[in-house]
């Protein structure tokens, strides 16, 4: 049983998907969530490619499908109020292959889907020497692997592999998420509101409704109790309905706050510790498919290193690292190319021009712009090979 025994630090999607791989290969995995319950709520998110084919393998993709939120018209409003319609979502260039599923659906059937193995919610990792863990309120444990699968600000790669600052990418755009009543009376559409360098969007479908607001701006957002008013800071004065959603956003207990950034590493593992998913390499736009095909990978690297190695896990973690490298770097290209097509906002000449060919290009040609940015996403998802289970 040599490095059966693997802590995985948090119980977003990576975690739970790895937790589930891991149980089916044999090993018993523990995941330990510092927040004290399953988080609710949270935008939408887009399974791609091969991530599609792994949650095939959990025999959970039905249960995804039905939670699907595609949106199938988007409504593109200007400053001064002229109005662009387009088929499907043209701020998430997902093709029809591709699954959008809410943030809290989708890990609720990550869950059920690994009911039988231990989630310890409303404790963190503290300390890590070695294979000993200290924890906030648990007795210290001994764990023969520790897996850091907790996002952006990973906790696990702070305590092991230094600051983030070495490795964070931030691109400046803050950004916050909110549930709102579908006040835009929306049926599995969105309209995206831009002026002024601002991005305002919301979306509904089914149950869902969420808004969004989106400024760059240079140096750290302020403390956590001060968001709210800097997002109204940035947003007021403008028209649309903008003070309708700034006042939902001030009212709501369940704003998501945050910047768009990478997490760019040399190397993703350290003695027993080894990260996957934004951990190691977050990325807008791909960083979902990106999470569930690492968890599949290294989870299959484990299984082969114990059966072919002794258990070497040094060997699993050079090998996934290996099969997952090239994979993130297409990926976070197109993440960066897309994040900087919305930072250059900040340049009023761009927006003049932007503004002026959607006002002026035939429809379809604009169409086939987005299909084509569609087109090199999909390829992006696809770019990596998994085996069939035996």
């Amino acid at each position: 049983m040599k490095n059966r025994n693997i802590l995985i630090s948090g119980a977003g999607i990576a975690g739970l998907t790895l937790a589930y791989w891991l149980k089916k290969r044999g090993f018993c995995p523990t995941v330990v969530e510092k927040h004290p319950f399953p988080r609710t709520g949270g935008y939408k998110l887009d399974v791609r490619g091969v991530a599609i084919d792994v949650m095939k393998k959990m025999g959970v993709y039905q249960e995804l499908v039905e939670a699907d939120v595609r949106l199938n018209r988007s409504t593109f409003i200007t400053g001064d109020l002229q109005e662009f319609e387009f088929a499907g979502d043209i701020l998430g260039h997902s093709c029809k292959e591709d699954l959008d599923v809410g943030r809290a659906d989708l890990c609720n059937i990550l869950a059920k889907a690994t009911k039988d193995i231990e989630v310890i919610y409303g404790d963190a990792v503290v300390s890590i020497d070695g294979n000993r863990v200290q924890f906030e309120k648990m007795e210290p444990k001994e764990f023969d692997l520790i897996i850091g699968a907790d996002g952006l600000h990973s906790n696990v790669r702070r305590l092991v592999f230094g600051d983030e600052a070495q490795f964070l990418k931030d691109y400046g755009v803050h950004f916050c998420v909110f549930p709102i009543p579908n006040i835009f009376n929306l049926d599995s559409a969105q309209v995206v509101y831009f002026d002024n360098g601002k991005l305002v969007s919301a979306y509904a479908a089914k149950d869902q409704s969420y808004a969004s607001f989106a400024f760059r701006a240079d140096g750290k957002m302020r403390s956590r109790d001060l968001q709210k008013s800097t997002f109204e800071e940035q947003f007021k004065g403008l028209g649309w309905e903008i003070p309708r959603l700034l006042d939902e956003m001030k009212e709501s207990d369940a704003c998501y706050f945050d910047s768009i950034a990478q997490i760019r590493m040399p190397k993703w593992s350290r003695g027993r510790v080894a990260l996957v998913g934004d951990a190691a390499h977050a990325a807008s736009s791909i960083g979902t498919t990106l999470a569930i095909v690492g968890a599949y990978i290294l989870a299959s690297e484990l299984e082969t290193a114990f059966t072919q190695s002794e258990g070497d896990y040094t060997l699993a973690y050079a090998r996934y690292e290996d099969k997952m490298r090239s994979y993130v770097e297409r990926g976070q290209a197109i993440a960066e190319s897309n994040v900087e097509r919305l930072a250059s906002t900040q340049a009023p000449w761009l927006v003049k021009i932007q503004l002026s060919l959607m006002k002026r290009l035939p429809k379809i040609f604009l169409e086939m712009l987005t299909k084509w940015e569609t087109w090199i996403m999909k390829r992006a998802s696809r770019q990596i090979q998994i085996e069939e289970l035996s």
